[in-house]
């Protein structure tokens, strides 16, 4: 039998990711592998530490681009690997991979780099860019997961408040897809293929994200839309991703975002497909 490691998030306990778990820790055990949960302290928290009783792979559901390295360091093979995560979890360094691969996303700025105790104490850049995107237009923090970190304003005051509760934080300023308002496409690519897509719909919110009140059904949403997705998994490298495609003005499909550890709870429970599956019968081909 096999041993793996499925490497967690230390601090995040809620139901619905220890539901996902299961189904990857069962999807492995039913192909013969012994897949134990582990978090960074269950691993090393030393740098320079070396990893005993090393697993044939990891899956790592997790955003800890330090931990990752420090396992590949050691020969670990990972999945997905630690750049990706790394390319996913910064939306910056994401748009700037997919634009440079000239994948089509929304028009994007990003904001200037700061630093503690200056914060964005100059704001010219940010009715620049409105004046280029039009208003209302969406704004991003860099790092943020499930729609939390994504907003629509519709003035520049009202993005200078906003901007005034972050900080020093890196953001992007970014068009807004008003033929995509509170709609998207979840497409779930494993291994270079599509396996399912769901149509998200949100009547309450610009944001389709299921985590604020969007639904969920299954959808099949035409080779224009799947073939951009597969491109955008390519193009960031990952082995597998929830990749989110809007709807743009004329129907064509627009990059909004990838996600290198999807939360697939929800794709389970609106179109009967367990993605563990795929993922794992893709891992045990490639290790």
């Amino acid at each position: 039998m096999k041993k793996a490691w499925l490497v967690i998030n230390t601090f995040i306990h809620s139901v619905k990711f220890m539901t996902l778990y299961d189904m990857l820790s069962t999807a492995f055990k039913i192909r013969n592998v012994d897949l134990k949960i582990k978090r960074a302290e269950d691993i090393t928290l030393e740098i320079g530490g070396k990893i005993k009783d090393k697993p044939d792979f990891v899956l790592f559901w997790d955003k800890d681009c330090y931990l990752a390295q420090r396992l590949e360091g050691q020969g670990i093979k990972l999945f997905n690997n630690g750049m990706t995560i790394i390319a996913c979890d910064n939306k910056i360094l994401m748009y700037e991979i997919l634009a440079m691969k000239g994948i089509r996303i929304p028009r994007t700025f990003a904001a200037p780099k700061t630093f503690e105790g200056f914060e964005y104490n100059r704001r010219d850049f940010i009715s620049t860019a409105a004046k280029e995107l039009g208003l209302p237009m969406v704004i991003k923090e860099a790092y943020g997961s499930f729609g939390e970190q994504v907003y629509l304003v519709h003035t520049i005051e009202e993005a200078n408040k906003l901007v005034d509760s972050f900080g020093c934080k890196d953001f992007l300023m970014q068009e807004y897809i008003a033929s995509s308002k509170g709609k998207d496409v979840r497409v779930n690519v494993v291994g270079g293929k599509a396996i399912v897509s769901m149509l998200r719909e949100n009547e309450n919110d610009f944001r389709s994200n299921i985590s604020h009140g969007g639904t969920g059904k299954k959808y099949n949403p035409g080779k224009k839309f799947t073939d951009l997705a597969i491109k955008a998994a390519k193009a960031i490298g990952v082995d597998f991703a929830g990749v989110d495609v809007l709807f743009g003005p004329n129907g064509e499909p627009i990059i909004c975002e990838l996600n290198s550890n999807p939360q697939f709870g929800s794709t389970y429970k609106y179109t009967g497909v367990n993605l563990a599956d795929a993922i794992a019968d893709y891992v045990l081909k490639h290790i």
